[in-house]
Formats: structure tokens, C-alpha cells, sequence
């Protein structure tokens, strides 16, 4: 069965809609969705605003504090402009980040008629159309990495299942994902090794909440497909992924999944990306299409394969009972997550937070 309908049906994204008509139209959609009216999406906006200019100001105030002390010397002098220095640096720390967010959120800010044609586009392709924001469904792997929102979800009514959203996360820990992007997630009959083929298309990951697998779990690719993707799979599974990720497959991804990274995690297959998803632009969703076209017809050769090993934790587990388990689809702990590292965003936060304490010691003491 084929994810997405082929062709998909565009013409509503393009479609005029008259001012009275976007008036009258949506009237009924936010009868059928309160949460179009974006009441949080406008209190959210405000307050991380408003932190992006107090993390600014922060920076001023402190570091003119600090520079007036040390000029007017004294014996307490330097101690005083340390501990305000401190304090600046850590207010440039958390303004990037306050300034970053504002940005994003401000981004997803969604005019009425964009609404209009993605809920029209939604039913001519047969998915619901919510605007968010709306939590993960329950089975989702993604709920343990934090506290995520979905804005602009399209959900398939098919028993298939494919959910297209852009999606934030906040709070998050041990997050293969940027905290704001886009993702396109099919079900799987099977559950497979956690695997993450992230692509280097030239996009810089610096500066982001995102953490990064541990470079053990790094596979090296052949033809030359490590300059375009870095595959990442659980130590111990490196011939599944290379039985997953064949030559065939690589190069079918790297003509149609260029800009996503690919995740595989539980029977869920995801093509993640740091853009939000969700637009009315034709192009966007006909690459969207490729994508899910290029990992689609290679599920059902996913779908054979079956864990050769056990828990750890269970070695004194019979042959029935592994037999019984691998029958089920089940993957064994070792395979089930990839060992990440701490992101960029939080060696920042806790940076800052240790400046923040240095600074107030010092100040007092002075």
C-alpha cells in the first residue's frame, strides 16, 4: 500500500481564496478547531520576545556595571568587574539562544488562508488537518526526549499511517533533533535497530540543541556515500544496518532524500528535517513525495528482517523464548537506542549557569 496518494492533488495550495471567502471559511474551521485561533502561539511569541530583549539588556547592564567599577578602582575593583563580567557572558549565552527561539516562533506564525489551503490539500489527499499545537501520538518513540509539540499536522486516515508536522521540542535530552523542523514519520510492520543516516548536505549544526550520536556507533559507507551521509547504528549492529542501508538503497536516498536526515527507531521510520515541512509551496511537497517514494517501496524488504541476538539481561533466556521474541519483531535493548551526546545548546546552558554562579560568588564576596 502506497503512503501517499500518487499524484498527490496540489491544486488547493495554489487555489485564489477572495478575502470574504477566507472570512466565511474560516469562521467554520475554528467551530471545528479552537486552537486556530493561535492564543498560545501569541502568548508564546510575547514571552520570548520580551526574554530575548531582557537577555540583551542583560548583557549591556552587566557589562556597564562591571566597566564602571573597575574605573572607578578601588580595593573590591576587580573582583566587582570579574563577577559582572561573568554575569555578561552568560547573558550573551542565553540571549543567542532567547534570540533563536524568537525567531523560529515567529516564523511559525501562520496566516488565515495558508490554513485554509493546507486543511483543503489535506482532505483532497485523505489526511485531518490540525493546526496544532497538538502532542505526539501516545506510541510514539519521540515523547521520551522531551516535552514536543506538532504544529500544522497532517495525519493520514489510512491504516498505513503517515503523519507529516513541523514540530518543536523544548526541554530536550539525548534529541537526535534540531528543537524546531519538520519531520514526515511512516509506521513499519516491524520494529527495527535504531539507526540514523544524517545527511551532510552542507547545513551547519553547531549551534543547536541537537545532540549528536557517540562517534562508536559511526558506520563507514562504500562508493562514497560517507561524503553525502553519516550512518549511526547501536554497537553489535552493524551488519544490520548494512543489511538495511544497502548499496541500492544508499543510492536511491541520495537522488530523492537529499536534506533529511533518516531515522529509524522502534517501527517508525522518520525523514527529519530542520525546515519547517509544512508549507503551501508545490515543490516542497513533491519533494516530500520523492522522499516518502524512495523509503516507501523498501519497508516491505525491512519487514523480513529479525533480531539474531538477545538481552543481555536475559541471556539465560531459552532458544524458545528468543525464537518467540524475534517472531514478534522485537528488538533487543541493545539495539532498541543509540548512545547520544550532550547537545551544543545544553554545554552552553550549563556553561552559562556556572559562569552565572562564579559571578555571584565573586560579587558577593567583594
Amino acid at each position: 500500500m502506497q503512503a501517499l496518494p500518487e499524484p498527490l492533488d496540489t491544486s488547493a495550495l495554489t487555489r485564489p481564496l477572495p478575502r470574504h471567502e477566507v472570512q466565511e471559511q474560516w469562521r467554520a474551521f475554528v467551530r471545528e478547531d479552537p486552537g486556530a485561533r493561535d492564543r498560545i502561539g501569541r502568548v508564546r511569541r510575547l514571552t520570548t520576545t520580551v526574554g530575548a530583549i531582557g537577555g540583551l539588556f542583560g548583557i549591556f547592564f552587566f557589562g556597564m556595571v562591571g566597566l564602571l567599577a573597575y574605573a572607578q578602582g578601588g580595593r573590591n575593583a576587580g573582583g566587582i568587574a570579574f563577577g559582572m563580567g561573568t554575569f555578561a557572558v552568560a547573558m550573551v549565552v542565553l540571549a543567542v539562544i532567547l534570540v533563536r527561539m524568537t525567531i523560529r516562533v515567529w516564523s511559525r506564525r501562520t496566516l488565515r488562508r495558508t490554513h485554509l489551503r493546507l486543511a483543503s490539500f489535506a482532505e483532497a489527499n485523505g489526511f485531518d488537518y490540525r493546526v496544532g499545537p497538538i502532542a505526539l501520538q501516545r506510541d510514539m518513540p519521540w515523547r521520551s526526549r522531551g516535552s514536543v509539540n506538532l504544529h500544522r499536522v497532517l495525519r493520514s486516515r489510512e491504516p498505513r499511517g503517515i503523519e507529516i508536522a513541523d514540530y518543536e521540542v523544548i526541554g530536550n535530552r539525548k534529541n537526535l533533533a534540531a528543537p524546531f523542523g519538520g519531520y514526515c514519520a511512516l509506521r513499519m510492520p516491524v520494529a527495527l535497530p535504531h539507526i540514523l543516516l544524517r545527511a551532510q548536505d552542507g547545513r551547519r549544526r553547531g549551534m543547536s540543541g541537537a545532540g549528536a550520536p557517540a562517534d562508536a556507533q559511526r558506520l563507514s559507507l562504500e562508493g562514497g556515500f560517507d561524503r553525502h551521509f553519516h550512518l549511526y547504528c547501536p554497537v553489535g549492529y552493524e551488519a544490520d544496518a548494512l543489511y538495511l542501508f544497502t548499496p541500492d538503497v544508499m543510492a536511491r536516498l541520495l537522488d530523492h532524500v537529499r536534506g533529511f536526515d533518516v531515522e529509524i527507531v522502534d517501527d517508525w521510520l522518520l525523514l527529519v528535517t530542520t525546515d519547517d515541512l509544512v508549507t503551501t509551496k508545490v515543490d516542497d511537497w513533491q519533494d516530500i513525495a520523492a522522499a516518502v517514494d524512495a523509503v516507501d517501496d523498501r519497508v516491505e524488504r525491512w519487514a523480513r528482517w529479525r533480531e539474531t541476538r538477545g538481552d543481555r539481561r536475559s541471556a539465560k533466556a531459552d532458544e524458545s523464548a528468543l525464537a518467540a521474541a524475534s517472531a514478534a519483531g522485537r528488538v533487543s535493548t541493545r539495539g532498541q537506542r543509540l548512545r547520544v551526546r550532550m547537545s551544543v545548546d545544553d554545554i552552553l546552558m550549563w556553561s552559562a549557569i556556572g559562569l552565572f554562579v562564579v559571578g555571584t560568588i565573586i560579587g558577593l564576596r567583594s
